[in-house]
């Protein structure tokens, strides 16, 4: 089996040890405790190693925000979205997310939109007063970089009001990222070879958030509910080895990603989606018109290559297509497939998958008269 869809699920590492309460008095309690310290420092040291830092020299670090650990990057990014806008909720404050962004910051914006607590900005350019900014740093779809620096900077020179939010779901221990001018960075355990089920956001510290979850005040009071220790202990874990190995891994994903695209110089009609020449080496989003994406999806499931259409959160969804939202004519969404990467895959995984895919595209074409 080779698996191509680390975009939506990475195979997780490390191991999942058994730990009881964090917050009990005894002494098994206490040891939960220590554990979940030690992997939240071990977080923010992460988050820390991976920030680039830029000028003028005024640089946040992972220790001028705060480490929310919870169930995932949903969660995460509603808490970040849904607790500011309830933080503002006396004077709205207006709120800018993009179409075409993940699900799970769409979803949460129209909520809040919906419901009157903040007002939608047209484009990022209306973004005025208190305001907050919803953007990823890596495209789920396509693996477009934003230039966070540059576009958070900005808003920032403009706006000083402003509060920004980037989903690092497709980029934690994957791409650098200045730390400045963002106020709350959002992490999934699962997309770093983590567990599912866990996951975490950085607060930076002073920003304002209300949070979602009521109960025993965890996790600085802004996520009530016992922590999954084991989770995130194993998150921390394998995060740290993503770290380790951040630029042989980025080189390797590269050359892999490589192998994959050069399939366009050998079948015609064949493009790579991205709106941007800077994507990253982990994802890539290639059409082969004539041929359904949800075709070739499953044809070469049965030959053991595991590739995606794109976000598993947006399979059930309808309407239009990330694609599409995009700016992608409807038979270019309609024949892409994404292909995502991971260190633990290997370059001879890749030249079958290549070949896996140059003989299903030839044979569905064939059968259409393409």
């Amino acid at each position: 089996m080779i698996y191509f869809d680390n975009a939506a699920s990475t195979a997780p590492l490390g191991t999942l040890h058994n730990y009881y309460n964090p917050s009990s008095p005894h002494c098994l309690g206490i040891q939960s405790e220590r554990a979940l310290r030690s992997a939240r420092n071990q977080i923010s040291g992460i988050v820390s190693s991976l920030n680039r830092h830029s000028e003028p020299p005024q640089h946040l670090s992972a220790t001028d925000g705060d480490i929310i650990f919870t169930s995932g990057g949903t969660e995460s990014n509603n808490l970040a979205i849904m607790g500011h806008t309830l933080a503002h909720i006396r004077q709205p404050i207006v709120i800018y997310c993009s179409t075409h962004e993940h699900p799970s910051l769409v979803a949460p914006t129209r909520f809040a939109i919906a419901r009157h607590w903040a007002r939608e900005a047209p484009t990022l350019e209306s973004l005025t007063g208190k305001s907050l900014l919803v953007i990823s740093h890596v495209n789920h779809e396509t693996g477009d970089i934003n230039d966070i620096e540059t576009i958070a900077s900005t808003l920032k020179a403009a706006n000083p009001e402003a509060s920004v939010l980037v989903d690092g779901a497709q980029s934690f221990c994957k791409e650098m990222l200045s730390l400045n001018s963002i106020d709350f960075y959002s992490f999934s355990g699962h997309k770093c070879h983590g567990p599912l089920g866990v996951g975490g956001l950085w607060v930076r510290k002073g920003a304002k958030l209300i949070p979602l979850l009521h109960g025993g005040g965890q996790e600085n009071e802004l996520r009530s509910g016992t922590e999954n220790v084991p989770g995130i202990v194993q998150m921390a874990e394998a995060a740290h080895s993503l770290a380790q190995g951040f630029e042989a891994n980025h080189s390797h994903a590269t050359r892999i990603k490589g192998i994959i695209m050069s399939i366009q110089e050998i079948l015609p009609d064949v493009l790579i989606n991205a709106l941007t020449a800077n994507t990253s080496p982990y994802i890539l989003n290639m059409s082969f018109l004539g041929v359904k994406g949800e075709i070739l999806v499953h044809a070469l499931s049965e030959k053991d290559l595991c590739v995606s259409m794109g976000a598993a959160c947006r399979s059930r969804k309808s309407g239009p297509s990330a694609l599409e939202l995009m700016g992608f004519a409807s038979a270019v969404a309609e024949s892409a497939i994404r292909f995502s990467f991971s260190y633990l895959n290997t370059l001879e995984e890749a030249y079958k998958a290549k070949e896996l895919v140059i003989d299903q595209v030839r044979r569905f074409r064939k059968m259409k008269g393409f």
